[in-house]
C-alpha cells in the first residue's frame, strides 16, 4: 500500500511538472502569436532579433543573466561605445544631480562654468566643458514634457482660448507656453523659456508661426482620416487635377520622421484653409504651393511610406517643372535629417496612379523606367509608365 502511495505521489510530481512545462509553451505560444498580430508584415519586425521570456515568479538568475547579455551585446553597437569620457564627468553629473535635488533645474553656462572649475573636478577649458554638454539631454526631455504632458495641474489653463487652439489644433502661443512651463517647475524655467523654445524650434519640435506669437507643435496636431481630409478640401475626382503618387518607401518608418518632414513644410509654405481650419493634421498635411492657392501640394504617411501628391485646382493645363522641383527639395531634405539625427534608415523611390491608394501595390521606379507599362491591381488595368513617374522626374536623368 505504502509503495502505491508512493508511486502515486511520484506520478503527481511528474504529471504536475510535465503541466506546467505544457503552460509554460503554450504561454510562449500565445506571446509570440500576439508579437505576429500586432506587428505583421510590418518591416519593423525584422528590428526584433531576440525574445527573452521572463517570470518574476519562477526565473533563475541564469534567465537574466542571458538579458544582461543580450543588453550588453545591444550596446556595444552604439556608436559611443568603448569611447574613453573623462572620469570628471561622474563628479561634475553628481554636482548637478545635487543641484536638482535641491530644487534648481536650470543652470546658466556662466554658473555650469563655475561649478566646472571646482577643484576636484577642474574642468577649465570651454570646448571640454561644451562636450560634457553634449550628453545632458533630461533637461530638455523635462521642458518638452510640460508641453505634451495630460497632467496639467493647473484648471486655471482649461478656460483659455489659447488652450482649446492647442488641443485642438497643435497651436500653441507664447503665453500659453509660458504658463505651461510655469504650472511645471515654476519660475526657473519660465527663465529659460526664450533659449528653450530655440533649442524645440531647432529641434523641429515647434515651428514659429511667422509674424506672430504662435507656434506650430507637429507632435500635437489633430488627428484626421485621409478620405475626410480630401472631402473638407475638395480634392475629389472632376473638381481638380491630380499628379500621380510620389512615394518614399521605407523599411522602417519612425512616426516622428513626419514630423520632421511636416514641419519643414509649414516653414516653407502656407498651410492650406477652408473656413479657418488649418489643413494640419497628424500623418496628413496640405499646403498651397502659390499665393493664388490654385496648386497644393498633399503630403501623407503610412506605416511605411511617406506619399506626396501636387493637386491643382487652375485652369491651365499641366504642372511645368513644379513637381520635380518638390521632389528634388523633398529628396534632400529627407538625407538632411536622417545626417542630422543620425537615423539609420533606407528608402526606395516609387510611384502610385492618381487615384489610386498610394500604401499599397505601389510601382517601384526602376520597374516603371524598364517597362512602358505596368499592370495596376487596384484598378484591374494597364498603365503607361512614363505617365506615372514623368511629373516628378523632369529634372532627372535615366540612363
Amino acid at each position: 500500500m505504502e509503495d502505491d502511495i508512493s508511486k502515486q505521489d511520484l506520478g503527481q510530481c511528474f504529471a504536475d511538472f510535465q503541466d506546467i512545462g505544457g503552460r509554460f509553451r503554450d504561454e510562449k505560444k500565445e506571446l509570440n502569436n500576439q508579437m505576429d498580430q500586432v506587428f505583421g508584415f510590418q518591416s519593423k519586425y525584422h528590428h526584433l532579433h531576440k525574445m527573452v521570456y521572463l517570470s518574476n515568479k519562477k526565473d533563475v538568475d541564469k534567465v537574466f543573466e542571458d538579458v544582461r547579455y543580450a543588453v550588453y551585446n545591444a550596446a556595444r553597437k552604439m556608436d559611443n561605445w568603448g569611447k574613453a569620457f573623462p572620469l570628471k564627468w561622474i563628479l561634475l553629473e553628481h554636482l548637478i544631480e545635487i543641484n536638482k535635488n535641491a530644487g534648481k533645474h536650470f543652470i546658466n553656462f556662466y554658473d555650469m562654468s563655475e561649478m566646472a572649475k571646482h577643484p576636484d573636478i577642474n574642468i577649465l577649458k570651454e570646448e571640454d566643458l561644451l562636450l560634457f554638454l553634449r550628453f545632458q539631454h533630461n533637461w530638455l526631455a523635462d521642458a518638452f514634457r510640460c508641453l505634451v504632458s495630460d497632467r496639467v495641474e493647473n484648471s486655471k489653463l482649461y478656460h483659455l482660448e489659447d488652450w482649446t487652439w492647442f488641443k485642438r489644433h497643435g497651436k500653441i502661443s507664447e503665453l500659453l507656453i509660458t504658463e505651461l512651463f510655469k504650472s511645471k517647475d515654476g519660475i526657473q524655467i519660465v527663465g529659460q523659456t526664450d533659449n528653450l523654445n530655440r533649442v524645440m524650434e531647432k529641434l523641429d519640435i515647434l515651428v514659429k508661426i511667422e509674424n506672430s506669437s504662435y507656434y506650430i507643435m507637429p507632435s500635437m496636431m489633430p488627428s484626421s482620416t485621409f478620405d475626410d481630409v480630401c472631402a473638407k478640401f475638395g480634392i475629389i475626382d472632376g473638381k481638380c487635377k491630380r499628379t500621380s503618387w510620389l512615394c518614399f518607401k521605407f523599411e522602417f518608418l519612425p512616426p516622428s520622421f513626419f514630423n520632421h518632414l511636416s514641419a519643414w513644410f509649414i516653414r516653407n509654405y502656407n498651410p492650406s484653409k477652408v473656413d479657418n481650419d488649418t489643413a494640419l493634421y497628424r500623418g496628413i498635411c496640405l499646403f498651397d504651393i502659390a499665393r493664388s492657392a490654385c496648386e497644393k501640394i498633399l503630403v501623407t504617411m503610412s506605416t511605411d511610406t511617406i506619399a506626396l501628391q501636387v493637386v491643382s485646382f487652375s485652369a491651365q493645363q499641366g504642372f511645368g517643372s513644379m513637381c520635380s522641383d518638390i521632389y528634388s527639395k523633398v529628396k534632400q531634405l529627407i538625407e538632411e535629417i536622417k545626417e542630422k539625427y543620425q537615423v539609420k534608415i533606407s528608402s526606395k523611390l516609387h510611384f502610385k496612379c492618381s487615384d489610386g491608394d498610394y500604401y499599397k501595390d505601389t510601382f517601384e521606379y526602376d520597374t516603371l523606367t524598364n517597362n512602358q507599362e505596368c499592370f495596376c491591381p487596384q484598378h484591374q488595368t494597364a498603365h503607361l509608365s512614363e505617365q506615372i513617374y514623368s511629373p516628378w522626374m523632369d529634372n532627372e536623368v535615366c540612363f
